[in-house]
């Protein structure tokens, strides 16, 4: 065994196949846009999120937490781009759609549990290491050095063919990438539909965003009473949001979703105001196996009564 990708990379194109994968790349471990983020951290710009400037370092160098790794296998994986017919007072209609199925995290991880599987079988020894926006690693720049898109202005990562609604995973491996990975290129032009759109002006003019004023942010990271100018311009958005990748015209043609991440049924017919009355055991059963419980019960009831005001205001 060389320890090359070439010599597994047919069995994982197949794996990717069977699992509803729809892009899968190689990167080298070395982040093209490490510079960029560690501007974006000096600013204060990342918010509260300490975390992130706590593992700088390991973002910046990877290769300082795993010496052996020599190369990044990123997939995408498809999520519904299309919101469910349902009332406007529904959870469905103020969740973002990449949280209306099962969790991202435990879907792909799931399937990065596959590759490593593959791996195992063909190159007994190799190590590998997975992340699906767990850690210390950017997916965004892993894909698009990978060659499955683009950072657009709006900071997400765009595939010319089927748009941004995708998740990224990641898998760090000891085998030496002989794969290559095409460059893509820069397709975003002289729009700025995205930066238009954005009611709180969050999207940066360096393709990054100013955290505290993103609705994402706010509605999920975000610990505390809400601020401006979020707090008065959710839109009726309670977890999440999916505005600048609405209006994005990449976003035409995406690709079906994965089964895993079809909208729940539950989320149509349960209005935002029950979250009100729920205790948490009520909480955790609406919300079993969902990226929702990130927000936890108190910052979705939060997010909950300062729609309320915004629409009554």
């Amino acid at each position: 065994m060389s320890g090359a990708l070439s010599e597994v990379w047919p069995l994982l194109t197949s794996v990717a196949r069977a699992e509803g994968v729809v892009g899968i790349g190689v990167s080298d471990l070395h982040d093209a846009h490490a510079a960029l983020f560690e501007s974006w951290i000096d600013r204060g710009d990342h918010a509260t999120m300490g975390y992130l400037e706590r593992h700088r370092g390991v973002r910046v160098s990877p290769a300082s937490r795993f010496p052996w790794a020599r190369s990044v296998i990123a997939i995408l994986v498809p999520y519904s781009s299309r919101r469910p017919d349902c009332a406007p007072d529904s959870l469905a209609a103020g969740i973002a759609r990449y949280a209306l199925g099962d969790d991202y995290h435990e879907v792909l991880d799931r399937i990065l549990r596959r590759f490593e599987e593959a791996i195992a079988l063909r190159a007994p020894g190799a190590r590998t290491w997975r992340y699906v926006d767990t850690g210390p690693l950017s997916d965004r720049a892993m894909a698009a050095q990978a060659g499955l898109g683009w950072i657009a202005k709006n900071g997400m990562l765009i595939n010319e063919q089927i748009g941004s609604y995708t998740f990224i995973g990641t898998l760090l491996t000891s085998l030496t990438n002989n794969i290559g990975a095409g460059d893509v290129a820069d397709r975003c032009g002289t729009c700025t539909r995205c930066i238009e759109a954005c009611p709180t002006d969050a999207i940066l003019a360096d393709r990054t965003i100013a955290s505290d004023r993103c609705i994402s942010y706010a509605t999920i990271e975000h610990r505390g009473e809400l601020v401006e100018p979020t707090a008065s311009h959710l839109g009726g958005n309670i977890f999440g949001c999916d505005i600048c990748q609405e209006v994005c015209p990449w976003n035409h043609e995406p690709a079906e979703a994965h089964p895993a991440f079809a909208p729940r049924p539950a989320y149509g017919a349960t209005p935002i105001t029950d979250l009100l009355r729920f205790e948490q055991k009520e909480f955790s059963a609406l919300f079993a196996k969902s990226a929702i419980k990130r927000a936890k019960l108190a910052g979705m009831q939060r997010n909950v009564t300062a729609v309320i005001a915004e629409r009554q205001g």
